[in-house]
């Protein structure tokens, strides 16, 4: 079978059929993203600066929800296609505890620290202020997504996307009308401000994951578990799910304090630099949604196929997926930096942060296709192939040994505009796609997690209980 063979039809059926409803939640998603930031900027840049800062710790959280699940979406695609149902629930059921238990932290944190987690990123008096007020109301969405993010990452390893994607539409139109109506106080409710904003975020997380529960249960779909059904493991069983599942969740947690650490660099750039970079990051996403479709498809293709037996025809998708996000790289890296002034003009900033928005539009597009490839590799191929220990290590070690002293020699030894510091963070995606492509090529990423793991049996135990 040839790398891209445009008649293998039902490769590009799968593809299509997965990944689209991935695409289209990720780009409902980026664009709940910017719709919050274009409604907050008419409170000015300190506004914009402050809830993106306060979204540090969610953030972080979200990444590490992603990370349990995506972990554990290597089990959850290869039971699947290997037709043991009964484990895929259990799979379920383990990655739901570990992420009810990890979000009571973070809750708390946001009730009892968040002018201290402010105070850690920015020194204005005015954001931390404004950040504290948002971060003591959106807090409490964290206890919802750790089981929304749940059942709508593993029902990705299960083939079944549509219900995330329908609460994310839900969540996206609520999250807009309350907006509107609670930030600037229409339709008779009161004008909030930045509370107004994390309010309305709030009451859309309830609404999706209520959606999602009704369609996943009231259809019986395949993660429509019961509670025993999803706490019917043997610690053996638990074991064998740890061992892959661990180092992506400290894959997931580092990989996002580093990414967040840029942010501290930016903040000794002024409220300026946060706001351009905030900014950025939401233009990026945009354009960014089609990644996650193709990466999440291909893992979940890949793990199907290891999961039959059928490792010839995984390592042959992998590949090809990787080279077609070679191309979408380039078509996304020309639409934002084609796009850039368009989404521009939705953000009513001062013409300093519109400036640097523009010239680092460009930097971004042109490092679109490397993210693309390492977005593939560690969420796509190494993590639904067992390989989760050497994309921990490529996707931690490059901020922290690549990105981070990049971005403190640009801000605190060149004293670079923002723009240029990100282009030196860029740095990152170019060692990781180095070493990505060389694990692709080596083969060595494939392995089979369930081979001999029979409907929840594993080497003769049963479940307890």
């Amino acid at each position: 079978m040839r790398l891209l063979d445009f008649r293998d039809r039902h490769y590009y059926a799968e593809l299509l059929r997965i990944g689209f409803p991935i695409m289209l939640q990720n780009l409902i998603l980026s664009g709940l993203l910017m719709i919050d930031n274009v409604m907050i900027g008419g409170l000015g840049d300190t506004a914009i600066s402050a809830v993106g800062i306060a979204n540090k710790l969610g953030f972080v959280f979200v990444l590490l929800m992603f990370g349990v699940n995506s972990g554990a979406s290597g089990f959850s695609s290869q039971f699947w296609g290997k037709g043991d149902l009964v484990s895929v629930r259990k799979v379920l059921g383990i990655s739901m505890q570990i992420c009810l238990v990890a979000a009571v932290p973070f809750f708390l944190v946001s009730q009892f620290l968040p002018r201290q987690v402010m105070t850690f990123f920015i020194g204005d008096a005015r954001v931390i202020e404004q950040g504290a007020a948002f971060l003591r109301i959106v807090g409490w969405s964290f206890l919802i997504q750790s089981v929304s993010a749940t059942y709508a990452i593993q029902s990705r390893g299960v083939g079944r996307t549509r219900p995330p994607m329908y609460a994310s539409i839900l969540a996206l139109l609520v999250n807009t009308v309350l907006n509107y109506a609670l930030i600037y106080g229409r339709l008779g409710l009161p004008a909030l401000g930045v509370r107004g904003s994390a309010l309305a975020t709030l009451i859309a997380r309830v609404l999706e994951l209520g959606l999602m529960l009704a369609i996943i249960y009231g259809r019986k779909y395949e993660l429509a578990a019961s509670v025993r059904e999803m706490t019917g493991y043997s610690r053996e069983f638990a074991r064998r799910y740890l061992g892959p599942v661990l180092p992506v969740i400290l894959n997931e947690v580092l990989w996002a304090i580093g990414i967040s650490m840029y942010t501290v660099f930016y903040g000794m750039q002024g409220v300026n630099a946060t706001t351009t970079a905030q900014i950025m990051e939401v233009m990026t996403s945009l354009f960014f949604a089609a990644a996650f479709g193709l990466g999440n498809a291909c893992g979940v293709m890949v793990g199907n196929r290891i999961g039959a037996g059928q490792e010839a025809l995984a390592r042959i998708y992998a590949r090809r997926s990787v080279l077609l996000g070679v191309g979408l790289g380039l078509v996304m890296g020309a639409g934002l930096a084609l796009g850039a002034p368009f989404f521009l003009s939705f953000f009513r900033v001062g013409p300093q942060v519109a400036a640097a928005c523009r010239i680092a539009a460009y930097v971004l597009a042109a490092t679109l296709p490397l993210r693309v490839i390492n977005l593939i590799m560690i969420v796509g191929v190494c993590r639904n192939g067992g390989d989760t220990v050497f994309a921990a290590l490529v996707d931690v070690l490059a901020p922290w040994c690549v990105g981070i002293p990049m971005a403190a020699l640009g801000v605190l030894v060149l004293k670079w505009p923002v723009y240029l510091v990100m282009a030196l963070v860029s740095l990152e995606e170019v060692v990781k796609a180095a070493f990505g492509v060389w694990r692709l090529l080596s083969d060595r990423w494939l392995n089979n997690l369930v081979r001999d793991i029979h409907a929840g049996v594993v080497d003769g135990q049963t479940p307890a209980g």
